[in-house]
């Protein structure tokens, strides 16, 4: 579909960027559909080389919103009580040892938990020039907020697949009970650390639905995952639930 600059405020820009992609979509923010969706290749990861993918005639336009989902991998969880009392990097070093990059944070009130995580202050910069009403966060804070914002009181597991990492998250009676990341460079990876731990957890696998985001259902190791893990595996048929969760689920977060 063509997007014509005239008709742009109607939607929403949302923006996603990690050390090896830069993507794009614009996101009817009441039907939460993508209408447009471009991504590109991060060859060299600094301020020129994404301050390029922004010359874009799309990027251009003037949208009814626009948000970003960047930083590093390193993030932490807190509760919102506790937040009030510490400062975010003594709470940051008691999980990562230094140096520790600029930081900064996003409250997600629903679950009643701060996400801490590092930013680089030239990510900032850039993107806010650019966008002076840009709403950044992090992407694990788009994920929670996507996730939660479905049903989610029976047992489930929420693995967010990209290549070589994933996000496990596992929610229980509408709260969250599980949150890490890792890496994997097999399909036996990623097997190892589920079975690691429901085993960790002492939880039945049987019991729980497994939910995946970040592949479509031509995914091609999706049977061989069903071969190994024994719990029903489910796979969103369409691109705002699938691999492109993380671009339509930023609607939640302006």
């Amino acid at each position: 579909m063509g997007l014509r600059k005239e008709d742009a405020y109607q939607y929403a820009l949302c923006m996603d960027l990690t050390g090896d992609k830069f993507q794009f979509a614009v996101v009817h923010p009441e039907q939460k559909k993508i209408v447009l969706h471009e991504s590109f290749d991060v060859q060299s990861f600094n301020r020129d080389s994404i301050e390029e993918f922004l010359s874009h005639e799309v990027l251009k336009f003037d949208f009814h919103s626009y948000s970003l989902s960047a930083g590093s991998i390193r993030n932490t969880l807190i509760p919102v009580d506790l937040f009030s009392y510490s400062k975010p990097k003594d709470i940051f070093k008691l999980n990562y040892p230094e140096p520790i990059d600029n930081l900064d944070y996003n409250r997600i009130p629903e679950l009643g938990i701060v996400n801490i995580y590092e930013v680089p202050l030239w990510i900032k910069s850039l993107f806010v020039i650019r966008f002076p009403r840009i709403k950044i966060v992090h992407r694990s804070t788009v994920l929670l907020k996507g996730i939660f914002d479905q049903a989610s009181f029976s047992p489930k597991v929420h693995l967010f697949i990209e290549k070589e990492k994933f996000y496990f998250m596992i929610s229980e009676k509408s709260k969250l009970t599980y949150f890490n990341h890792f890496e994997f460079k097999e399909l036996a990876d990623l097997v190892y650390y589920v079975h690691f731990v429901f085993d960790q957890k002492e939880y039945d696998q049987s019991k729980f639905e497994i939910n995946i985001y970040g592949k479509s259902t031509a995914w091609e190791d999706l049977k061989a995952l069903e071969g190994f893990i024994n719990s029903e595996i489910k796979i969103a048929d369409s691109s705002e639930k699938g691999e492109n969760f993380i671009l339509a689920k930023q609607t939640l977060c302006v």
